[in-house]
């Protein structure tokens, strides 16, 4: 409702305009339904065929008048105040700001039934931008504020938002079940210090609860009725182990995922006018929703949305990006190998003559850099590491320095705990990560163990001037770890020896079985590792491969050399998704 008070201060900010530019006084009679509360992101907004909102002067480009401009406090106190101005106000001064006049009441009718009358959950009345952009900072903003913080000051921060989630969580079945089967109330949770008090679950949970509350459970509190009071979208996980995970995003959820990739764009070089190629699918898989949001909506830069190589053929890949001139590129190593390969044999042309900014991708395990290398060899560009999943949207990043990845802190509370004890470890020391998401309320996410070996490798201040934590290379997956003989193996891990030896493609896939010898049972793996088409000589590669495994693994495999290409169907190489890289037919019926 809008007030005296607030007209009043209004008209004190509008008097204070008057020694720039004469305003008539027909404003002192505006009516209280002539004004709207909305962003002031803009000085003037136009509304409509032959309407304008007025949110003050806008300063012109003399730097004098500019000066003037700046020096209005009142601005700065009218809260988000735009005045309707009605066809009785004159135009301001040419030159120094602009009125669109003439506004038809027919018109003014005709908005306030679609602001205010739509029963619609119109997605872009859904948000109150000012005070998600206060406390979710654009990228730019982002850099100067939030991202140089001091520790203190970042706990303290995710204290705030973490009770507030705990508030909206407790009010959520999943977790008053699970948190009252533990013996949890609501007063046992003070701080996020105690959050070790609360249980922590999987995406099995989850399921459990989709399979018997269908078709999304009652974690997701509202389902499909929500959407009748605001939009919605769904995204997925992967599915590769059976029906894809549905997870919903309400508006904030939604912008997340776009502003957090936003942000790691800007840090690493990416600024407006720049074009990025997006060589995946916007499907019900995230990842590319969050690089062409954040690249839109965030960033001014224009994105590419080629598709994988399913939709845009790799030789198509290529010309569009010569021809519209690629700056950036955000895709998976292997693919980005596949690309520089097809330039070379298909095009005649070195993906070097790109003269990219950087790369963007996911290295995995690349724990002595040996695929960074190879892709910054290639592509002639820096190649910037990431780690996220489709709940959180980009969960860490680097920065320019390359010393490990980023938190997104004032998103996202991440520990790092025993895969067995669930207990947190220390940093350096390897452990499952779990995730607690700050701002998610359509799906809360309060201590989700996404299975992720990681290691918080840096607490300190990182020479980009940032104190948000830094995590290790994505080490493998706790539940794709298998016993051998009493080993933990991780398929992930293989990654540094099958590179270590130019004559192979890079590529290999795992195969565990189980054989009967003697009446002894022995586990055993085999690992069948790629060789390229151009290697002169095949001589001692499979005994040093073995030799390199065995140190890597700390347990002795098997290894069988195959031909080029041949990995790409059981490994699902250079397509839609993750690759592959183990196949566990030990409980297989032979």
């Amino acid at each position: 409702m809008v007030t005296e008070r607030m007209l009043q201060r209004t008209r004190t900010a509008i008097s204070a305009v008057s020694a720039t530019a004469p305003v008539t006084s027909s404003f002192n009679q505006a009516r209280p339904r002539e004004i709207a509360f909305m962003s002031r992101s803009r000085a003037s907004l136009r509304m409509g065929r032959g309407s304008t909102l007025f949110a003050g002067v806008k300063p012109t480009r003399s730097n004098g008048r500019r000066r003037q401009f700046d020096r209005l406090p009142s601005f700065q106190k009218i809260d988000w105040v735009l005045i309707f101005v009605d066809a009785s106000l004159s135009s301001l001064e040419t030159g120094r700001s602009r009125v669109v006049n003439k506004r038809s009441r027919e018109d003014t009718m005709l908005q306030e039934e679609q602001q205010a009358a739509t029963a619609l959950p119109i997605y872009h009345l859904s948000l109150d931008w000012p005070s998600f952009l206060a406390e979710n900072p654009v990228p730019d903003v982002f850099e100067r504020t939030m991202w140089r913080w001091s520790p203190d000051r970042i706990r303290a921060m995710q204290n705030e938002r973490f009770l507030k989630l705990m508030t909206a969580a407790w009010g959520n079945p999943f977790y008053q079940k699970r948190w009252g089967a533990a013996g949890v109330e609501p007063g046992d949770i003070k701080s996020i210090d105690d959050i070790v008090k609360l249980p922590i679950f999987t995406s099995e949970d989850i399921k459990d609860d989709q399979a018997a509350n269908p078709p999304f459970g009652v974690i997701h509190t509202e389902g499909i009725a929500g959407l009748g009071s605001e939009p919605r979208k769904l995204q997925t996980s992967g599915g590769t182990t059976g029906m894809p995970r549905p997870t919903m995003f309400g508006p904030i959820e939604w912008e997340m995922n776009g502003l957090t990739f936003a942000r790691g764009i800007y840090i690493q070089g990416g600024r407006p006018g720049d074009v990025q190629q997006i060589p995946a699918t916007a499907s019900l898989a995230n990842f590319a929703w969050c690089v062409y949001k954040g690249c839109h909506d965030y960033m001014g830069i224009l994105p590419l949305t080629t598709g994988s190589g399913i939709v845009t053929p790799s030789r198509r890949q290529l010309e569009i990006a010569f021809a519209w001139g690629t700056r950036i590129i955000t895709s998976f190593p292997e693919y980005l190998t596949q690309l520089a390969k097809v330039a070379r044999d298909e095009l005649g042309r070195d993906v070097r003559e790109l003269k990219l900014r950087f790369l963007q991708s996911f290295l995995g395990p690349d724990v002595d850099n040996s695929l960074r290398k190879q892709l910054e060899d290639l592509w002639g560009c820096p190649v910037y590491d990431h780690y996220g999943t489709h709940e959180l949207g980009l969960g860490a990043f680097e920065c320019q320095h390359q010393s490990g990845m980023h938190f997104m802190e004032d998103a996202t509370y991440f520990e790092v705990v025993d895969p067995d004890t669930g207990m947190p470890v220390a940093p350096g020391v390897a452990g499952d990560l779990v995730v607690t998401i700050l701002y998610r309320r359509v799906l809360p996410i309060v201590r989700m163990n996404v299975r992720d070996l990681v290691r918080i490798e840096h607490t300190d201040r990182c020479a980009c001037g940032s104190h948000y934590r830094r995590m290790s290379k994505f080490l493998g997956r706790s539940d794709s770890m298998v016993k051998l003989r009493g080993t933990n193996v991780y398929p992930m891990a293989c990654l540094s020896a099958v590179k270590s030896d130019p004559r192979t493609t890079g590529e290999w896939f795992c195969y565990v079985d189980r054989h009967t010898r003697d009446g002894a049972i022995r586990d055993e793996m085999l690992i069948q590792i790629e060789v390229r088409k151009t290697a002169d000589s095949r001589t001692g590669l499979k005994e040093n491969l073995e030799r390199r495994l065995h140190a890597d693994l700390g347990v002795r495999v098997d290894v069988e050399l195959v031909d080029e290409g041949a990995l790409t169907e059981i490994a699902n190489l250079g397509r839609e998704g993750k690759p592959r890289r183990l196949m566990d037919r030990r409980n297989l019926r032979k």
